[in-house]
Parts: C-alpha cells; sequence; structure tokens
C-alpha cells in the first residue's frame, strides 16, 4: 500500500498513514487522540480537521449532508471520511483533540466521604479512579492518614472510539481484537493518571499499593475483558454484579505492578460501580427523607433515598452536558465559552482561560438555552424563531452565532445550531423521564421530594 506524510498543526507531529486508510484511524493508530462521538461512523461533526496543503480524497455523502460548501471550500473535513491522496498538512482544533484537563478541588468530595473508622495501613499509597464514559478522575491518597496528596482529570482516551457506552460496545463487539484494543487503553489511561498523581505528589508509583476504581457496567467490563454483548439486549444484565479483586499487574497496569486493584460491585446493566460510589459517598441508606441523588454524565443514573430504601433507574442522557453531539461542543478546557449574556440582541461571553474561542462547553451550552428563551429567540418549545435578528439559516437549519470568525481561535464561526437545542432537550428530557419514573413507582410528586443531590462531571 502507498503511504504518505502526514503533518498535524499546531503539534507539528509527523505519522506516516497509508492510501486507503482514513484519517482518523490513522491517528488512532499513532495514539493521536480525536474525538469521535459517534465512533467513526460518518453521522456527527465532532472529529472535524482542516486541511491546509495537500490533496485529500474527495468529500463523500456524509460529509456533504454535514459540511456546507464554505466549510468544505476552505479545507474541513470529517477525518473519519477523508483520506490522503497525497502528503497532507492537517490543522487539528483544540476542541476536537482529547488531552488532559487541571487538578480540580476536592474539598467537596473530602465532605462528602464518611470516615470509615477502619485502621490504616501505617505506610504506602491508594489511588481511587473514576473511569467515566468521556471523563477520567483520580486521586492520589496517603493510606496512613487519609489525606490527598495530589488530583487529577483527563479525557478517556477510549473516546476515539465512540464518545457513548453503545458505541463502545458496538466497537467491542465488532471483533475480539477489537475488545482488546478497549481493554488496553483503558488500562493505559490509568497508568498514565497513577504517573500524574504520584509524580505530582512527589513520591515513586512503587510505593502505591492499593487502587480503587469504579464506572459504569460497560466501563467495568471493558477494563476487565468481560463480554459486554448482553448490555446491548434487554434485559441488559451485566456479566457480574460482584466486587472484584485483582492484582494490577493481572488488569495490564504497568505503573504500579505490586498493588491491589479492587474494582466497586455493578448494581445492574446501566447502574454501575460509579453510583454505587456516590451511593456510599452520600449514605443513601441512612437518608429518610425523599432525596434524589442524580449522577449526571454519558449515562445518568438517578436514585430516589427515603426511609431507609433506595430504588435507581439509569437515563440515556448522552454527551450534550459535557459539549458531546454539540456542532461546536467541547469539554470544559481552556478557550471553552461557559457563560453567555444576550441583551439588546448582542451576544456577550467569557471563555475559561479569557483568551479567544474555540468550542462551547456543556455549562456554556445551559447558560445560550436559558438566554435564548429570555430573549425569545426559542420558544418554550425550543424552536427558533427564524424572525429573529441573531437567527440565521446555514446548512438548512436555524444556527444563532456567538462568535464570529474574526474573533474565534480556529478563524471560523462559532454558531449554536437548532440541533444543537434538540440534543440538550434530548439530555433533559432523559433525566426528568428517570426522575419520574422513580417518583411514580414511589408514589411521590416533585413537591414530596425534600432534597436534590447532584455528582457527576
Amino acid at each position: 500500500m502507498k503511504k504518505f506524510v502526514i503533518v498535524f498543526k499546531p503539534s507539528g507531529r509527523r505519522v506516516s498513514c497509508g492510501a486507503g486508510t482514513t484519517i482518523l484511524n490513522c491517528c488512532r493508530e499513532n495514539k493521536i487522540q480525536i474525538v469521535s462521538t459517534c465512533g467513526g461512523q460518518g453521522k456527527c461533526h465532532s472529529c472535524r480537521i482542516r486541511i491546509e496543503k495537500g490533496i485529500p480524497t474527495a468529500p463523500t455523502g456524509s460529509e456533504l449532508k454535514r459540511l456546507c460548501n464554505s466549510e468544505l471550500e476552505r479545507g474541513w473535513r470529517l477525518s473519519c471520511q477523508a483520506r490522503p491522496a497525497g502528503d497532507l498538512v492537517i490543522y487539528l482544533p483544540a476542541k476536537n483533540s482529547l488531552t488532559s484537563t487541571p487538578a480540580f478541588k476536592e474539598e467537596l468530595l473530602v465532605k462528602l466521604v464518611p470516615d470509615s473508622g477502619r485502621s490504616r495501613p501505617r505506610k504506602g499509597h491508594g489511588v481511587a479512579i473514576d473511569l467515566g464514559t468521556t471523563k477520567m478522575a483520580g486521586y492520589l491518597v496517603n493510606l496512613s492518614d487519609g489525606s490527598i496528596l495530589s488530583n487529577y482529570a483527563a479525557a478517556n482516551p477510549q473516546a476515539v472510539y465512540g464518545d457513548d457506552v453503545i458505541s463502545r460496545i458496538t466497537y467491542a463487539m465488532s471483533s475480539p481484537a477489537n475488545g482488546r484494543k478497549l481493554r488496553k487503553t483503558a488500562a493505559g489511561a490509568i497508568d498514565d493518571m497513577i504517573l500524574e498523581l504520584s509524580g505530582m505528589a512527589g513520591c515513586e508509583p512503587g510505593t502505591i499499593i492499593k487502587i480503587a476504581v469504579c464506572g459504569n457496567t460497560a466501563m467495568h467490563h471493558l477494563l476487565l475483558g468481560l463480554p459486554v454483548g448482553q448490555l446491548a439486549r434487554a434485559p441488559y444484565l451485566p456479566w457480574t454484579k460482584d466486587p472484584v479483586k485483582i492484582s494490577a499487574k493481572g488488569l495490564g497496569l504497568k505503573s504500579a505492578p505490586a498493588a491491589d486493584v479492587y474494582l466497586l460491585p455493578n448494581i445492574g446493566g446501566y447502574v454501575g460501580g460509579d453510583h454505587v460510589a456516590v451511593l456510599a459517598a452520600t449514605e443513601a441508606r441512612d437518608i429518610m427523607d425523599a432525596t434524589l441523588i442524580i449522577d449526571i454524565g454519558t449515562n445518568t443514573e438517578i436514585s430516589l433515598a427515603a426511609g431507609g430504601d433506595v430504588t435507581s433507574v439509569s437515563c440515556a442522557s448522552g454527551p450534550a452536558f459535557e459539549g458531546g453531539h454539540i456542532k461546536y461542543g467541547m469539554k470544559a478546557s481552556p478557550g471553552a465559552i461557559d457563560k453567555i449574556i444576550i441583551k439588546d440582541d448582542k451576544v456577550k461571553y467569557r471563555t475559561i482561560g479569557g483568551g479567544r474561542p474555540v468550542g462551547i462547553c456543556g455549562s456554556g451550552m445551559l447558560d445560550a438555552v436559558a438566554q435564548m428563551i429570555d430573549a425569545r429567540i426559542i420558544d418554550p418549545g425550543g424552536r427558533m424563531d427564524r424572525g429573529h435578528t441573531l437567527v440565521h439559516a446555514q446548512v438548512g437549519q436555524s444556527v444563532v452565532l456567538i462568535a464570529g470568525r474574526d474573533r474565534s481561535a480556529d478563524g471560523e464561526d462559532i454558531v449554536i445550531t437548532q440541533g444543537d437545542i434538540r440534543e440538550l432537550q434530548l439530555a433533559k428530557a432523559a433525566i426528568r423521564t428517570g426522575i419520574n419514573v422513580l417518583l411514580k413507582s414511589a408514589g411521590l410528586a416533585i413537591p414530596g421530594v425534600k432534597r436534590v443531590i447532584i455528582a457527576g462531571t
């Protein structure tokens, strides 16, 4: 097969790519992590790249459907569809790249986690990791006194194979090799997080003797290499609901090979160990007054705790709250628009870090929708008013311009589309439906709920 050279900007990374290989698959092979919400099926907009030099293959039907003529003329393509027809220079936008995020504050978690009162080892360190579908979070803990030495957050690199649980399951089911690839990717991400946490704290990874991992049932099964096909079929049964203890070496971890790894038990096919951790942290079994405990993520779990009983449901809320399935959506990182104000038909915004905007994160989308309702840009049903001054037409749908190309980091207009509003509505509706199901099963109405606890990224 003929090979071509691809140079990625702004990193300057040079890789070799076969003539018949999509640019997305080339990136996967070379560990260049590009967001791929639909798993590379050409059904979304998340893996956009810009060809700055060279000739790729002609646009596919999927690209013609999702990219307007002006975007194609400026070199924008979907990396899951485009293939090299010669050497290329490609610009990879920051919002489409999976990168680590800064350390976060741990005060709230420390207050929520009860002191077990159990004796602790005299020496050694432990690591606690939340293996989320979209993001990962980790803590390094001194086991002698329970103090937190460092914390870190990063994107889950499995996202290059699909942004949601179903995409990952589908990818794993397509071949045994793909399942092994997802397992290796998750183990590698945990290794990277352990090295980052220990480096921040100034300790050797070899001093880590305990690793606790929680995640939804699919992430749990993919990490352990367990079958996941049954999670995609009714009645959606997990392979196991038991807590798991395994050696770090047995799990494929290289950074702390002598450690024991503990995975929290699953409740069901779509209520996993991550929600078990939330229930433990909030001491849900001891809650008497009706309390909703909502763990928001790509897969949202909701529990109703009352009188010592706990009932749980799972909702396919999708990644919209984290910027997924949004045309210019991105994670909350530098350049993300996180606050929007619309007043007198003018749009003002704030970005994380104060620099030029790259895209819009989940909190920015929520802000935008609230502002659009107040400004009567959208009606209560979510439909944009095509007669409003701020509403324009683009690629067959209504859009609102948030930041013009003269102000954005990538030289492109950043807009919110009618489709983006619908994605957010779907996420919100999924969560509200789960709440309604729980309340109906308990014979309660919204006024009967005394407290709401929200967790998630």
